[in-house]
């Protein structure tokens, strides 16, 4: 056997055949010189290509519509509008009107520039994007040339998809029946590819390297989503071992459906369970998963898909339907919707500045603040929204009180403006702040006074409280949610919200880590909220404990001697989730 190491993109299990999806490579795209007098009709050609292409797309739309919930098609809403931006379209025209190039050339050259563009930009999520633009521009020259994309697309039986990588479109095109992973050679944890493997429950590795040179098509492999690694050539004990491991994962899924809410103890208490959504993504399966509400509505994805800022109407359109959608969940199933939350590694052209230390610099609040007309248009459309769910607004990367109030104070603008028109939206509508960095931990009896809630983010939290990126293999053992100092924020910002009568939550990823969830639960948050597909396993473990189980797996890492490091307060949890749940290592799959 011989295992390969990537990313853990989406947790779970999958052993079957190979299915190689090879792309062929760049369009054989012809360049010449038109002759003289002859641009009109090039253009001509651009203009009924691209709207033969944008037929294309919308046919693709509605019927991902028929198939799905409305969320992911948004996707390919933007590629359309990638398809008719202007500076783009201008370009291109101008390779015809003034180079004298035929229409393929020129709409190689433009797409090449723009690739190159992204490149020098040295971002993750600007290298995700170039793959929208390789799908516009794969269509655009089919519209052309006749050239077909997809000569490969030949899945007919259950296999586990091994590429180099995903458009949108062809990850979406894929008979989801018969998808059992994707392993992939390049993406991360942006990518499309990645969003849809979770949002669908389906597991993935990526990052792989060369995975597509490595394997035959046809063979049996071994994916394994949580670790991140992909076995290849393995033994019938494996493999027997690896189907074993699936069923279990389907049998969780399934027992979490049949019984009590998602989050009840096993004495009747609760903490209960929300889903992380972002738009772009399908939402279909979060009902079936047990969730409860939406705990985090990533509204940076409706920037981040389109690269570029969309209109009010545009977002109230996207807030209404997960208003709408939460609402199903549940009586009084409520959806937060966090404010913009750009910069960071989260980048939008022509809206994120160049800065030296992105991470410390403009981003999130700071940027709303630094740019009203955008903060006001966004409060607008979740505003209009509200009437149609049991919607809250958090505000992320708060840092201090004044952020909290120049909020509320452009929040009261909004409201007036609003009432002035006699449109409509809840009056009682909640705000909360999103703890994700240590002066905001620290002050929290402060900041409490000024919101409805709070929800730990405690992706950043942990990182910036150890100045570690855990995305950086150099410094990856001290991205530690148990670390002491961790630990004495997540205390500070839980008392100081029970303190003040206000709910606390936990966003981040740790929420779905089954030792530490469990320990954000015994310390008291009021719910947690994760990737759909995790919450059968955590609705698992917490029904298997009752609230005095809690109450003593916190006094065991509490009565901890100070001098304990974070490895070894793991250590100490683990031991004791292992005693009350014999069979954890059984349950988490």
């Amino acid at each position: 056997m011989q295992t390969v190491t990537g990313l853990a993109t989406a947790r779970g299990f999958a052993v079957g055949p190979v299915f190689v999806y090879r792309s062929i490579g760049e369009a054989p795209v012809p360049e010449y010189v038109i002759e003289p007098g002859r641009e009109g009709e090039e253009l001509g050609r651009l203009r009924r290509a691209m709207l033969e292409t944008r037929r294309d797309i919308e046919g693709l739309i509605s019927a991902l519509r028929n198939r799905t919930e409305h969320a992911e098609t948004r996707i390919f809403e933007c590629h359309i509008m990638l398809l008719e931006d202007a500076m783009l379209v201008e370009e291109t025209e101008r390779y015809i009107t003034e180079n004298h190039l035929n229409a393929e050339a020129a709409v190689r050259r433009t797409t090449n520039r723009a690739r190159a563009q992204f490149a020098r930009m040295n971002d993750h999520y600007f290298r995700e994007r170039v793959r929208d633009l390789d799908d516009v521009e794969r269509r655009l020259l089919k519209a052309l040339t006749g050239f077909s994309g997809n000569p490969h697309l030949e899945l007919k039986k259950p296999s586990i998809v091994v590429a180099d990588d995903l458009t949108p479109s062809e990850t979406v095109q894929l008979p989801r029946d018969f998808v059992l992973g994707f392993a992939t050679n390049g993406g991360s944890a942006t990518s499309h590819v990645a969003l849809l493997a979770r949002a669908m429950g389906i597991p993935a590795v990526t990052g792989l390297g060369s995975i597509t040179s490595l394997v035959t098509a046809g063979e049996t492999i071994l994916l394994d989503g949580t670790s991140g690694t992909v076995t290849l050539g393995p033994t019938p004990a494996a493999i027997l071992e690896f189907s074993d491991l699936v069923e279990r994962q389907k049998e969780i899924a399934e027992e979490v459906t049949i019984r009590a809410p998602a989050g009840t103890l096993k004495d009747g208490g609760e903490v209960v369970l929300y889903a992380n959504v972002h738009p772009g993504v399908p939402v279909d399966d979060v009902r079936g998963q047990g969730a409860r509400g939406i705990g985090l509505y990533r509204s940076e994805y409706l920037w981040l898909n389109c690269e570029r800022e969309p209109t009010e109407d545009e977002q109230y359109a996207a807030y209404r339907e997960a208003a709408e959608f939460a609402a199903t969940l549940g009586p009084d199933a409520p959806i937060t919707i966090r404010m913009l939350d750009i910069g960071g590694d989260k980048l939008v052209r022509g809206i994120s500045a160049t800065e030296a230390n992105p991470f410390l610099g403009n981003r999130s609040i700071r940027y709303l603040l630094a740019n009203r007309n955008v903060f006001r248009t966004q409060l607008r459309a979740i505003l209009r929204a509200s009437v149609h769910g049991r919607v809250s607004i958090m505000y992320p990367m708060i840092s201090c009180v004044e952020e909290l109030r120049e909020a509320a104070r452009t929040l009261a603008e909004v409201r007036r403006e609003l009432d002035e028109k006699g449109i409509a939206y809840d009056h009682d509508i909640r705000t909360g702040a999103m703890i994700e960095v240590p002066a905001a931990a620290i002050n929290a009896e402060a900041l409490a006074r000024e919101v409805s809630f709070f929800s730990i983010g405690t992706n950043d939290l942990v990182q910036y409280t150890m100045a570690a990126d855990r995305g950086n293999e150099a410094v990856a053992h001290l991205y530690q949610p148990t670390n002491p100092a961790v630990l004495k924020l997540m205390r500070l910002t839980i008392d100081a919200a029970k303190r003040n009568g206000i709910r606390v939550e936990v966003c981040g990823e740790s929420a779905s880590d089954p030792i530490v969830g469990v320990l954000w639960a015994a310390m008291g948050v009021d719910a947690l909220s994760m990737s759909a597909t995790y919450i059968p396993l955590m609705a698992k473990l917490l029904s298997r404990l009752t609230r005095a189980e809690l109450d003593d797996y916190l006094r065991t890492v509490e009565t901890m001697d100070v001098s304990a490091t974070g490895g070894e307060i793991l250590d100490v949890c683990r031991d004791w989730m292992l005693t009350h749940i014999p069979d954890l290592d059984n349950i988490v799959i």
